[in-house]
């Protein structure tokens, strides 16, 4: 079975702690579920009320110990150094035969006890975000060209597709993680419209944007929780299209389970834009 916990930085390093050289993994603490419950006393009854829970940041700890002959004990432990940068951001990915997530981490402390064998280090990693995501985005086509063809393949005497023009305004998508997500809408124009819109048919949400779209234009719509945003783009500008922006229940996120989205444009036909919507699934724990 195929198993990797992977600790990388922003360079591309990487150390997999179950399959390195020099390094292995002897325990971890904080990657599985947990949350904050709140609850009040009843004091006439047994038990509690459920109010609320919450997930606050995540702590994770990790114990490795260092293999193999022991003068490159040292040049292992500097390899692991070398990716837990006090400023920079790290990955911790966790691979196996039926997932791939990651959670990014910021390094709290590193601590190896001096004079000890075989070498400890002890990792203390702080994820301000305490969801893991797919590695890989999810990518829903609304309308514009779906790749068909993958190199290396045989074509047929009869031929073949090679992309798909699609241009449904609704599609539907699951969520089945452990909590809602935000997500990123794109709107690349090809014919001049106006007033774009995104709703969700199930809950009524809505997102309606107040502008013209020409030509060449990109119109960006980012839901995710703390990085809300809304601009557009021509020739090479930017702006900020927040102030633009109308909506019915705040930025909507994409819920649990089916989310059955519709696009449109005031003016305009369904072939005006090319629309895409990716989003990052969130698990609790792994």
């Amino acid at each position: 079975m195929k198993r990797q916990l992977i600790l990388s930085d922003e360079f591309g390093n990487s150390i997999d702690l179950y399959n390195d050289q020099g390094i292995r993994l002897v325990s971890t603490d904080g990657i599985g579920f947990n949350s904050n419950i709140t609850a009040t006393e009843l004091y006439i009854h047994d038990g509690s009320m459920y109010q609320s829970s919450r997930l606050s940041q995540r702590g994770i700890s990790l114990v490795v110990r260092y293999i193999g002959a022991k003068h490159k004990h040292e040049d292992s432990k500097l390899r692991l150094d070398t990716l837990l940068n006090c400023k920079g951001v790290t990955r911790l990915r966790y691979v196996t035969d039926n997932i791939d997530w990651y959670i990014e981490c910021r390094t709290e402390q590193v601590n190896t006890p001096p004079n000890t064998f075989p070498m400890l280090t002890q990792l203390s990693l702080l994820c301000p975000d305490p969801y893991w995501r797919k590695s890989k985005t999810d990518e829903i086509v609304f309308a514009g060209v779906m790749p068909l063809w993958e190199f290396i393949c045989e074509i047929p005497e009869s031929g073949m597709e090679f992309g798909e023009i699609t241009a449904g305004q609704i599609r539907t998508i699951y969520n089945d993680g452990s909590v809602d997500c935000g997500a990123v809408f794109e709107f690349i124009c090809k014919n001049q419209c106006l007033r774009p819109k995104i709703e969700n048919v199930i809950t009524g949400e809505y997102i309606f944007v107040n502008c013209w779209m020409n030509p060449g234009s990109i119109l960006t719509i980012c839901t995710e929780r703390g990085k809300k945003s809304v601009t557009y783009s021509l020739n090479g500008e930017t702006h900020n299209y927040l102030d633009q922006t109308k909506t019915n229940n705040g930025f909507f996120q994409i819920h649990r389970g089916k989310n059955i989205l519709k696009y449109s444009f005031e003016k305009g036909s369904e072939h005006s834009a090319d629309i895409t919507c990716r989003f990052d699934i969130k698990y609790g724990g792994i």
